[in-house]
């Protein structure tokens, strides 16, 4: 198998692009430039420069994939060896960096083995190739299409037995009649086989009458997809067997064509009939491929119903990906801006509900003629101007395009003139349209007309936000990323400076369709949380030997991990009771699937816990971040964790601490917590906090030097005296800096006095302080203290990350 490749993932269920990595196709359609529409490969209309400008605009307006039709004439070219045409269509498409997805045999043969032939020469001539997704064997093959062709054998459907089970309701003259009149057989058909034929239809409209008639019963909650495989379908069960049999035999030697060929290649069937697209004979296939339209029915039940085949197709091939091939709303039928809203609708509700793919029918309208239906289903206008799907199609495919999975919600419901309208939400993007205004208290969009907003939150330190039209929107940044106090930002469009306004964590601004606006964080600093410790094998704490635990790292004060490459030491920190804190591991970065994302996070394994398996015991860790500002929580591993008064370390002797040589690193202690009035904890609202210093691994305190007297013939009022900092985190929240401390001396001694910190949220049964010490410029080793009425560290619910990685 090539491995340069789109290929089938391990699961079936999705593709994955060469890297190894998931693949989601965005598929635009194309059958030409404007102005030669199903006319492309005719003599004197093949312009592969016009080709590859027209797949580049697709490109940019979201296409990841080209859908395009091997028609009339090339059927008369490359039998013959002359595959310039195609060779041409594969160049334009590396160059314009899009995937093809070619629809062969977009025209008439009468023989299986021509139909096989034909793919065959394609699939050898570009076996390996790169720029090709798949083979589509047939767009939307009909009934018709399937049966009347020469097979080795004939079709079960020609089965004299057959109109036994479903005996004719016409006379053999009156069958001959309609299909050589009627229904226009071809003319190599034998009348014995013209008749069975037309019986073959009549049992074709007795089951789709049944069909439709069950999915009446059922409120519209299902299609034939179902019907095929539910109890009630037992009487068409002899002619869905003779159905599928005769779909096998068509699929039979064009699948081996490929797999001989070009074995690894995605093949698939763009079915638009539910009844042939869910037959088991489908199975064979890489992957299934269904077009749907809501013509005439613009609603969201129209829209949902129509999904929902999809979603059956889903059920019946579980290890199959399925991909919604084509979808359109034609603006001949409703407003741009409203079939924009529907459009997006539709490709985030197939989305979310797990499909692998999406398609748009199709890149232009066409100019002025017949089917005014038809001439309006584009993503441009004739001149080349986009209409607001191709900028919902830029937003929607920036998100889903290079996804780890499906995920979110995506619900349609109705706008004020019954169409079609949807909010889309998961962790890291929402999306919504309307008239008027289209969001929530979260992100909303305000404005004239119709128009939607789309956020997207995915790429860490940075919120992308598009729009259809024209208007003002708010995003709260506390609720969209948990950035509560936002500080320093840039909020750019067009890579120019954006007019704003910042109320609390709401942000305001105008907005212009077409040009996203970013906001974006500077990676100034961050926050590191651990997450979980796990004790392996799931042990209590009373019996744990190792354990691991995993942080995160995000931007502070947010729930936004840090970037996919950042790569600064961390290391955890363990402190034992009241003793000084060490480094003891260094963690590892790990890429971590979480909700259809991947998110990066550090990993620290087999770490020693079993020092807490004696009750009188507790262990603190933290993480420490190198090269970069960080904040940091404190986890908490024991029996019972509370601080107990301890005994106070008592100096063995004391060390200056001089200017001239400054200690690089220390000691600190917090000795004691007094809470005020000798409250208890639920009852306290302040305390006073002492802190000795003390070298490294030793009971020898550190005690700055006095500074000199003023009549000293050399005065030098300098002396060495670090910064001390008390930090105070809350239950599982990373730690602040609350006060600064005061040097105290007590003889020979020096104390670090913090006093009156606020610790009244304490007195909350379910929450619990912890309390250690930094210094400017200074590595300090300090012990935790931790007040609460129950300090552990229960299993906290770990922030939802937002970003991904891929």
């Amino acid at each position: 198998m090539a491995t340069n490749m789109i290929t089938i993932a391990p699961d079936g269920s999705r593709f994955r692009d060469p890297r190894g990595l998931l693949f989601f196709p965005v598929i635009v359609n194309y059958v030409g430039h404007s102005d030669r529409a199903w006319e492309q490969f005719q003599p004197g209309k093949f312009d592969p420069a016009l080709i590859e400008a027209d797949w580049r605009r697709a490109k940019q307006a979201g296409a990841n994939v080209i859908r395009t039709f091997v028609d009339d004439p090339l059927q008369n070219e490359f039998p013959y060896g002359d595959f310039s045409k195609l060779d041409a269509l594969l160049a334009a498409a590396q160059r314009a960096g899009v995937y093809l997805l070619l629809a062969l045999a977009d025209y008439n043969v009468s023989y299986l083995r021509t139909l096989a032939a034909h793919v065959a020469l394609i699939a050898v001539r570009y076996a390996g190739r790169p720029a090709i997704l798949g083979y589509d064997l047939k767009n939307e093959p009909r009934f018709k299409d399937i049966v009347l062709l020469h097979y080795p054998q004939p079709s079960p459907l020609f089965d004299p037995a057959l109109s036994q089970t479903y005996p004719p309701t016409r006379s053999r003259g009156e069958a001959l009649a309609w299909a050589r009149q009627v229904d226009k057989v071809p003319e190599w058909l034998t009348d014995d086989q013209a008749v069975c034929y037309a019986n073959a239809r009549e049992m074709l409209q007795g089951c789709t009458d049944a069909i439709t008639a069950w999915i009446k019963t059922r409120n519209y909650r299902g299609s034939a997809v179902e019907f095929i495989r539910a109890p009630e379908s037992a009487r068409w069960q002899p002619f869905l067997r003779a159905l599928d049999a005769t779909l096998q035999a068509w699929l039979a030697p064009q699948l081996a064509a490929v797999q001989a060929a070009d074995p690894g290649r995605p093949v698939t069937v763009a079915w638009s009939d539910p009844l042939l697209a869910g037959l088991p004979a489908n199975g064979q296939l890489d992957f299934l491929s269904i077009n749907r339209y809501t013509r005439g029915v613009n609603t969201p039940g129209r829209l949902e119903y129509e999904l929902s085949i999809a979603a059956g197709l889903r059920a019946a091939f579980p290890r199959k990906a399925v991909v919604l091939t084509e979808l359109g709303f034609s603006t001949f039928e409703t407003s741009p801006a409203q079939a924009g809203i529907a459009e997006a609708a539709a490709w985030l509700r197939a989305f979310a509900m797990g499909l692998a793919g999406v398609g748009k029918w199709m890149l232009w309208d066409l100019p002025p003629g017949p089917n005014d239906y038809e001439r309006n289903l584009g993503l441009f206008d004739p001149n080349g101007n986009p209409k607001p799907n191709a900028l919902a199609l830029a937003a929607v495919s920036e998100f889903v395009a290079p996804t780890r999975g499906p995920r979110g919600e995506a619900v349609l419901s109705a706008d004020a003139t019954g169409g079609i309208a949807y909010r889309y939400l998961t962790d890291d993007a929402c999306g919504a349209g309307g008239q008027g205004q289209a969001g929530d208290a979260a992100a909303r969009w305000t404005g004239a007309g119709w128009g939607q907003l789309l956020v997207n939150c995915a790429l860490p330190g940075a919120i992308r936000v598009h729009t259809t039209a024209a208007g003002q929107v708010s995003l709260d940044l506390g609720r969209l990323i948990g950035l509560q106090n936002p500080r320093r930002y840039t909020l750019t469009a067009a890579a120019a400076p954006v007019s704003h306004t910042l109320v609390g964590s709401v942000l305001t601004f105008p907005a212009m369709p077409g040009q996203p606006t970013v906001f974006r964080l500077p990676l100034e600093a961050v926050d590191a949380k651990i997450v979980i410790l796990w004790p392996h094998g799931n042990a209590p704490v009373s019996e744990a030997k190792l354990a691991n635990l995993t942080a995160y790292l995000t931007y502070p004060d947010s729930r936004m991990c840090v970037p996919c490459d950042f790569a600064a030491e961390t290391m955890l920190w363990r402190a034992l009771n009241n003793e000084p804190a060490a480094p003891i591991a260094r963690g590892v970065r790990r890429l971590a699937e979480i909700g259809g994302r991947r998110v990066p996070v550090w990993d620290f394994n087999d770490v020693d816990v079993s020092a807490a398996r004696d009750t009188k015991n507790k262990l603190y860790f933290s993480v420490r971040v190198a090269g970069i500002p960080y904040r940091a929580n404190v986890w908490v591993h024991g029996v019972d964790a509370r601080t107990f008064l301890p005994q106070q370390v008592q100096p063995q002797g004391y060390v200056v601490g001089k200017l001239a040589n400054p200690p690089a690193e220390l000691d600190a202690r917090i000795q004691i917590l007094w809470p005020h009035g000798g409250a208890a904890v639920a009852d306290a609202r302040l305390a006073n906090i002492t802190v000795d210093l003390f070298q490294p691994g030793t009971r020898l305190q550190i005690v700055p030097e006095p500074r000199p007297v003023a009549a000293d013939p050399a005065p030098t009022l300098a002396t060495w005296q670090p910064r001390l900092w008390l930090v105070r985190s809350v239950n599982n929240g990373v730690g602040q800096r609350v006060a600064g401390g005061d040097l105290r001396r007590d003889g020979a001694a020096a104390h670090w006095d913090f006093n009156d910190i606020d610790v009244s949220p304490g007195r909350d049964p379910q929450s619990k302080l912890h309390f250690w010490v930094e210094a400017d410029d200074l590595r300090v080793c300090s012990n935790f203290w931790t007040h609460g009425l129950d300090a552990r560290t229960y299993l906290p619910h770990p922030d939802v990350l937002v970003g991904d990685c891929v």
